[in-house]
C-alpha cells in the first residue's frame, strides 16, 4: 500500500479527557490519498467498479464551549473499486467556515450545546448560532457528490471521483437545504427541504437532472419544528410535521436551543407534489395520534 500525505490542516485543538474527543471519537486531521489496499480477508470481486462515499464530522479547533459530536468539521471518506482493487483517500469539506477557522486558527463558532453568545461571528441554518459544517450526509446527484448539514447549512459540491471541490451548489437557496435530500433515480431529480424558526417554517424544493432549480415552495406549519427526514413516492414527496422542535421559553430567556415534544399536538403528515411538472395538485394534509395504541395481536 502506498500512501500520500496532504498538507496538514491548522489545528488548536487540546488534548483533553472529552468522551466525545476520545477513543471511537478521537478527531483525524490528517487527510491521505492510499492506493493498492491491503486486502486483509477474501478477494474484491472484479464486477465491482464505482466509489463508496461516507460522511464524517471532525473537530479541529478547541470548542468555545461544551462540545457535541456533531460540532465537528465535515470530512467525506472515499473507496473506488476497480479490477480488483480499492484505493482510499479523504478530505475535509471545504465550506467557508472551515475557511474562516483555517484563517483565524480557532473556532469562530460554538456548537449544538451552547447559547448563540458563544459564537464570536453569525452563524447558519435553523439554529442560528452554528458554523456549516456540511457534515450530516453525501449523496450524488448530477454526477455530483453533495455534502449536507441537518441544521440547514449550505450543501456543497465534490467530484465524487476525485473528492475535488467546486463550493456551494448554485442551487441552493438562501435558506440553506436540510441534510437528506431524496434523488429520484426514475427523473433524475433531487427533492429537498429546509426548516428554520420564523414563518412559514418549511420550504420544499426541487432540483432537475441537470443541477437547475425548478421549484421552490413555501409549506405553512403551525409552527416551527425540528423535521430530519422526508421520503417520496412515483408522484409524492412526503414531509413530516411532527411537534418537536426547540423549548422557544429557553430560546429566549436564555439562548438555549432545548428539544422538545409539544405535547397534545397531533402529528401531521404534508404530502407535496414530487415535481410541479409532473403532479401539480394541491397540498394534502393527514392526520395521526403521536403513539397509537398497538393492536391486541400482531
Amino acid at each position: 500500500m502506498k500512501v500520500e500525505q496532504l498538507p496538514p490542516v491548522v489545528s488548536s485543538l487540546q488534548p483533553s479527557n472529552h468522551p466525545y474527543l476520545n477513543g471511537a471519537w478521537t478527531p483525524l486531521h490528517e487527510e491521505v490519498n492510499a492506493t493498492d489496499l491491503e486486502v486483509i480477508e477474501g478477494t474484491i470481486p472484479t464486477d465491482i467498479d464505482g466509489n463508496y462515499l461516507r460522511n464524517t464530522e471532525n473537530q479541529v479547533h478547541q470548542p468555545l464551549g461544551r462540545h457535541h459530536p456533531f460540532d465537528g468539521h465535515g470530512m467525506i471518506h472515499q473507496i473506488s473499486f476497480s479490477n480488483g482493487t480499492a484505493t482510499y483517500r479523504n478530505r475535509f469539506i471545504r465550506t467557508r467556515c472551515f475557511e474562516a477557522e483555517q484563517i483565524a486558527g480557532g473556532s469562530l463558532w460554538g456548537g449544538l450545546m451552547d447559547g448563540n453568545a458563544v459564537s464570536k461571528r453569525p452563524g447558519f441554518g435553523a439554529h442560528g448560532g452554528l458554523k456549516g459544517s456540511a457534515s450530516t450526509d453525501v449523496i450524488v446527484h448530477a454526477g455530483k457528490a453533495i455534502a449536507t448539514f441537518y441544521q440547514c447549512g449550505e450543501g456543497y459540491i465534490l467530484d465524487p471521483e476525485t473528492l475535488d471541490q467546486s463550493g456551494v451548489a448554485s442551487w441552493v437557496p438562501l435558506d440553506g437545504v436540510s441534510a437528506h435530500p431524496k434523488v429520484d433515480e426514475e427523473t433524475g431529480e433531487l427533492l429537498f427541504f429546509n426548516y428554520f424558526k420564523s414563518a412559514p417554517y418549511m420550504h420544499y424544493g426541487v432540483v432537475d437532472a441537470s443541477g437547475k432549480l425548478v421549484h421552490y415552495t413555501p409549506v405553512p406549519l403551525p409552527g416551527p419544528r425540528l423535521p430530519h427526514d422526508m421520503i417520496f413516492s412515483k408522484n409524492w414527496s412526503i414531509l413530516n410535521d411532527l411537534p418537536v422542535f426547540w423549548d422557544q421559553e429557553l430560546i429566549k430567556t436564555r439562548g438555549l436551543h432545548a428539544v422538545r415534544l409539544h405535547e397534545g399536538i397531533p402529528a401531521r403528515f404534508r404530502a407535496h407534489p414530487a415535481s410541479r411538472k409532473r403532479r401539480p395538485d394541491p397540498l394534502v394534509r393527514s392526520r395521526a395520534d403521536l403513539c397509537p395504541p398497538l393492536p391486541q395481536r400482531l
